[in-house]
């Protein structure tokens, strides 16, 4: 892959996150309670886009006939995101119903999803098994870059402008680093794809066990994960009357502990394998939510900070891990194999949306004191959360990995290598020659450090 490339993918990543910050966290919770939407329909809206998810089946039939990825990728961006200018000009002119609101939102999430799995196929031919994790975590450093000055600029642009003002200029930026985007795009090369024909196709992905397995996987993460995500910026600005630039802040806190956690991830993904970096990632996640059973009007300044450590370093590795799992586990660059991987995605993300949706509604109407503070319903999905994410982690492990280094066979053995010693029982664990196999890896990362000093991997510009 040419670095000319490289910088342009990346460029792309980060004018998408001017666009894709409308549609998710604090800015998309902050528009849907402007246009009027409950707990409920929250929760169908965080719904739409793993919805979408489900339609990329029929992506492998658009590929096959149009096979000009970046054509593709660059339309459907175009036309998923343009209807966003509507919604911008319903809050000009105060016509907030949340049906229109619902409508326009479901429809660019749909047409979105097409480009997304598009790309993915793409990129996995653009971009070798063996740099695959650095330069993911290299990319996702940019966008998260990206993500806190953009996500400070809209803080203060709603905070300080106001309603509607504020939401139809933050709505207009998007659109910018939408036509960026597709700019860069078309810096990237064309890679020709070969196909066998989409039902062949369809029969051998499910033929592929393990990579059923690992779309199985991602429908329970994902049902479980959104079950309670649309609600815990909802629980801030709704019950706790958190500043909207206050959430900015945290927001960036978070994404700077992710900028430097995406490089750890990516060296660690690359040595040991992504499998191993996803399985901390939800060790730690599961940590974040049982916390927010104690988020309140005299608690929320301090949680709110570790809560965007927390965040940080475990999203960084299940954001960098997520994107690159099937790629390792997809046996060619098939649109199909992604297709499949988003569908069981956006199945899940639907059950738990829903079913969170009517929890939430269901839990609204309930309080209650626990060692004298406050609780209300909504919490107790959080707390309830960090259960069901670890709950996931035997699915996961069920995934075969061409690289992989099992996660206890890592701790003890590099905890051992550390004080220079042999583990006091290594025959319990020779099966895999996992000693010299961490040794080795420890090694060659520091022979590879000493030979990138003189070209250290740094911010630079990329134009």
């Amino acid at each position: 892959m040419t670095s000319s490339n490289k910088s342009f993918l990346i460029l792309e990543g980060v004018a998408s996150t001017f666009y894709l910050l409308l549609t998710q966290g604090a800015v998309f919770t902050g528009l849907a309670i402007a246009f009027g939407l409950d707990e409920f329909l929250i929760g169908v809206a965080y719904s739409f886009p793993m919805m979408a998810q489900v339609f990329q089946i029929f992506s492998p039939i658009i590929v096959e006939r149009f096979p000009k990825r970046r054509f593709l990728v660059n339309f459907f961006n175009i036309v998923s995101r343009t209807p966003w200018l509507i919604l911008a000009l319903l809050l000009l002119f105060n016509l907030r119903q949340p049906r229109l609101f619902l409508l326009i939102f479901a429809v660019s999430q749909v047409i979105g999803a097409f480009a997304a799995n598009v790309w993915t196929s793409w990129a996995r031919d653009l971009i070798p098994q063996s740099e695959r994790g650095s330069f993911f975590a290299k990319r996702s450093f940019y966008i998260s870059l990206a993500n806190l000055i953009v996500l400070y600029l809209y803080s203060l642009m709603i905070d300080h402008v106001g309603d509607p003002y504020g939401y139809f200029i933050v709505v207009c930026i998007g659109m910018l680093g939408t036509l960026l985007s597709v700019l860069s795009l078309n810096k990237v090369d064309e890679v020709s794809l070969k196909s066998s024909g989409v039902l062949a196709e369809i029969r051998a992905v499910f033929r592929d066990y393990n990579f059923m397995r690992l779309s199985v996987f991602y429908f329970v993460w994902n049902a479980v994960v959104v079950t309670a995500s649309p609600f815990f910026t909802y629980h801030l600005l709704k019950n706790v009357a958190v500043p909207f630039s206050y959430i900015g802040l945290t927001s960036i806190l978070s994404s700077l502990i992710a900028m430097i956690f995406y490089i750890v991830w990516g060296r660690m993904s690359d040595v040991c394998g992504h499998k191993v970096v996803a399985v901390l990632g939800i060790i730690l996640a599961s940590f974040t939510p049982p916390l927010w059973l104690f988020m309140n009007q005299t608690t929320w300044k301090y949680l709110m900070i570790v809560d965007a450590f927390m965040a940080g370093i475990s999203w960084s590795a299940i954001n960098l891990t997520f994107l690159t799992l099937p790629m390792e586990v997809a046996v060619s660059s098939s649109p199909t194999y992604f297709a499949m991987y988003s569908a069981f995605g956006g199945l899940g993300g639907l059950v738990g949306a829903l079913s969170g949706g009517l929890l939430a509604k269901t839990l609204s109407g309930i309080n209650f004191y626990l060692f004298g503070m406050p609780v209300l319903g909504i919490q107790i999905l959080f707390f309830a959360q960090g259960l069901m994410r670890i709950a996931t982690l035997p699915l996961l492990n069920k995934v075969s990995i061409r690289r992989h280094t099992p996660l206890r066979y890592l701790i003890l053995n590099t905890a051992s290598y550390l004080v220079r010693r042999s583990p006091l029982r290594p025959y319990e664990y020779s099966k895999a020659g996992i000693i010299n196999q961490v040794k080795r890896s420890l090694s060659e990362m520091k022979i590879d450090t000493s030979k990138r000093r003189a070209n250290q991997w740094r911010v630079k510009r990329w134009w």
